[in-house]
């Protein structure tokens, strides 16, 4: 996702933090001689070693690379002092610049790499160049960042598209447009990624319309709709060039453009599409599509309109008429609806459209008032058509309809009839499921183990394993030893789910992995997956992934870390369904600490394995189940007595260890906390400086998170399963689930979650915390 720069600490806070520890002295002491005297009167204690300048630099790294940017100052204005010609001293220097730049102090950061700048023929001027451009920019000195951002690109690295992209809203701002469209087109045809290149056509777009040349937007915006795939994107694009087109004096274009725009049926910007061509009266308007654009906005009316057009026209009258039906019963016009859904159903009957049309005229018939009706109807339906994909679906709104009918005896019989008849299916497993949960706490141990069995005996993967495991529990409720065979089926049906994680639980065979967390993937691992994949990958040619691992490295060198996040995605989308390009970034993003961009890539990797393959070797696993910050994690967990292994699943499922998530809710970083709860966590840790952009940096996530879930174990009398609703749902909501803080069954308390996301987000956490268990040593 894109996000925004994220803020660091305070520059002026920092910065008087550093000069008070420079006058109090507490800079790490370099070892004085002693004074000679009787080796008698010499203390018994040791002398400790003096620190070097590599373990300087080393703790530095550690430091930053967990966004604790106090620590990596210190330790950074420490070796600068204390070793001021070590080999680390020049590259110190540029971290410490970026640093300083990272938290708005560009002044500062501009003195600091200035001496990098006496020798271009060395690594690091390239990097200092790019830092003091910025520098300038920050600043307000303009012409002087253009000059700057101007030697970089001649340097001719792989940031010199990047480079002209900044140069050129310098030159924007200077208002010398012509060379700012120049500089855009530059960056635009440049090695970079796919958004980056979008939003250099876009301004250059803006600045040709604005000096007069219309046409030439029109250009712009075709070079972006050649690479760019998101359909709400496009759309938008679409009618911006149309708009151009018609400006140029190009009607012709301009209407191709729209009918372009409205055949995606993406958004506002297709149905400002449709509103222009009907403003024309433009012959070319395709009316259903029109509607269909319509339909996305609710727009009911107009899509009303184009849909009449449509069916007087004759095309593809039995849907258009479904569409209007829908379309006027969201207006409220329930008899109307009923009369076109019912001519679109008997236009005929046996087609996908009569089916769907009839479904939809049973639902409209039920939300007009006729409940009982429609219930009974819904059966029929079931009957009529009992190989129809949409019959599960008509059983089930006929249970829906029986509970609001307060009939609970005839709701349980149709739930029985859908989970019997389609146990492969998500509604049957969910129905059949439900009543059996029913008769399990009435007391009925061995209905409820029938319906189990059935389930367990007739269903598919995530099915059997959820009927296998709740009929071993009705096993051993009875004393029956026939419950170890059951664990054992749940296992073998789902092995990495949440029901094989209990059933090995209640087998007593947790899994005890032996890997420590943090080992790294030696090159012997990467071998073998790469021979994996060699072996059922049909892919052809030389993966060619390199250029993106190597900008991001430098965007993050000068401190551009959302560009250096959009590189990795844009290879990611690069590797597209290629099984080897996606192995060759993630071994690229591991290696670069890129954990989020290397576990998309090994799952969409995962998915693409064909079934016949032999297992995947370990590697895939570990890049698919990361521990990256080992130290950190093991250290806040316990100090929170909180399992690691139990804090990683729940990382991995928050946020797949993307320090910059923003959830739509607003939750941040590794750990998704809310501003609020970050706010108060910072309180009760006496944490008096706290900014809300501080839960991006890993530090400062995994401590609170650790925090979070400690106090959550705590309030639920040590169930995990407890600890993980509050995390999700609130701890009220927890409470109310267990009827207090005890949890008595974990399974049947999961099952009373009545909030679907946080009922899944349990089940997901604790399959991941399987997982975690069986590869890695258990530290706790």
């Amino acid at each position: 996702m894109a996000l925004t720069q994220l803020p660091r600490q305070r520059a002026a806070v920092w910065l008087a933090c550093f000069l008070c520890c420079m006058l109090a002295g507490c800079l790490m002491p370099v070892a004085q001689p002693s004074p000679t005297v009787p080796p008698t009167s010499l203390p018994a204690t040791p002398t400790p070693p003096p620190i070097t300048a590599t373990e300087l630099w080393q703790r530095a790294l550690v430091a930053s690379e967990i966004g604790d940017d106090d620590t990596a100052a210190g330790l950074l204005s420490q070796l600068l002092q204390l070793f001021p010609a070590a080999a680390e001293a020049p590259v110190a220097r540029l971290l410490l610049a970026r640093s300083y730049g990272d938290r708005g102090n560009w002044t500062s950061a501009a003195e600091l790499v200035r001496p990098l700048l006496a020798d271009p023929a060395t690594p690091l001027y390239a990097p200092a160049l790019f830092l003091t451009a910025r520098a300038h920019e920050a600043a307000g000195l303009h012409a002087e960042a253009v000059v700057a951002y101007t030697q970089y690109e001649e340097l001719g690295t792989p940031l010199a598209p990047y480079a002209a992209l900044r140069a050129a809203a310098q030159l924007r701002v200077l208002g010398r447009l012509a060379e700012a469209e120049a500089r855009y087109l530059r960056a635009a045809t440049g090695e970079m990624a796919a958004g980056q290149r979008a939003a250099a056509y876009e301004q250059a777009l803006v600045l040709a319309a604005t000096l007069g040349r219309p046409a030439d937007g029109v250009e712009y915006a075709r070079q972006i709709l050649a690479f760019a795939t998101q359909p709400d994107y496009r759309a938008r694009i679409l009618t911006w060039a149309a708009d151009l087109a018609a400006e140029a004096g190009d009607p012709a274009t301009a209407s191709d453009l729209r009918r372009e725009a409205i055949a995606t049926h993406a958004g506002v910007s297709a149905a400002l599409a449709a509103d222009a061509l009907r403003a024309g009266n433009d012959p070319a308007l395709d009316p259903f599509a029109a509607a269909q654009a319509y339909r996305t906005v609710e727009r009911w009316n107009d899509a009303i309109a184009m849909l009449d057009l449509a069916i007087a026209a004759g095309q593809n009258e039995a849907e258009a008429l479904r569409q209007r039906g829908l379309a006027r019963r969201a207006l409220g016009d329930f008899a109307g609806a009923l009369a076109d859904l019912a001519v679109a159903r008997d236009r005929d009957p046996n087609s996908d459209t009569g089916r769907q049309a009839a479904l939809d005229w049973i639902q409209t018939y039920g939300q007009s008032g006729m409940v009982a009706e429609a219930a009974e109807l819904y059966r029929q339906y079931a009957v009529t058509w009992p190989d129809e994909p949409r019959a599960p679906v008509a059983l089930d709104r006929a249970a829906q309809l029986y509970d609001r009918l307060g009939d609970g005896t005839t709701a349980i019989e149709v739930r029985l009839e859908l989970g019997q008849r389609y146990p492969t299916t998500t509604l049957g497993i969910a129905a059949l499921h439900r009543v059996a949960l029913a008769r399990f706490d009435s007391g009925d141990i061995a209905g409820a183990g029938e319906l189990w069995r059935a389930l367990a005996q007739r269903g598919q993967g995530i099915g059997q394993a959820l009927g296998a495991f709740w009929a071993g529990k009705a096993a051993q409720q009875l004393a029956d030893p026939a419950a170890v065979d059951y664990f054992r089926q749940a296992q073998a049906a789902a092995p990495d789910s949440y029901y094989a994680v209990r059933a090995a639980e209640e087998l007593g065979e947790i899994p005890t992995g032996s890997l420590p967390i943090g080992a790294p993937i030696d090159s012997s691992e990467w071998i073998a997956l790469a021979e994996w994949v060699q072996s059922w990958s049909t892919s052809e040619g030389q993966p060619a992934l390199a250029g993106v691992a190597e900008r991001a490295r430098l965007l993050r060198e000068v401190g551009l870390y959302n560009e250096a996040d959009s590189e990795w995605l844009d290879g990611l989308r690069q590797a597209g369904e290629q099984p080897l390009r996606l192995l060759d970034l993630a071994q690229r993003a591991y290696q670069a600490g890129a954990t989020y961009p290397a576990l998309l890539a090994a799952e969409r990797l995962a998915r693409l394995t064909p079934p016949a393959a032999n297992p995947p070797p370990p590697a895939l696993l570990r890049l698919r189940f990361p521990t990256p910050y080992p130290e950190l994690v093991q250290r806040e967990a316990a100090a929170f007595g909180v399992d690691p292994l139990l804090f990683y699943a729940l990382i991995r499922q928050e946020s797949l260890f993307n320090p910059a998530a923003t959830s739509w809710v607003g939750a941040r970083g590794l750990a998704q906390i809310m501003p609020d709860t970050g706010r108060g966590i910072a309180q009760n840790l006496g944490i008096s400086d706290f900014q809300l952009d501080d839960l991006y940096r890993p530090d400062i996530s995994i401590r609170f998170g650790a925090f979070y879930l400690g106090r959550r174990i705590k309030d639920m009398n040590g169930s995990l399963h407890g600890a993980l609703a509050a995390y999700n749902g609130g701890l009220g909501n927890a409470q109310r689930w267990a009827g207090g803080n005890v949890v008595a069954d974990p399974d049947r308390f999961v099952e009373t979650i009545d909030f679907s996301e946080t009922r899944n987000y349990v089940w997901a956490v604790y399959a991941f915390y399987g997982v975690y268990r069986g590869m890695y040593e258990h530290t706790r």
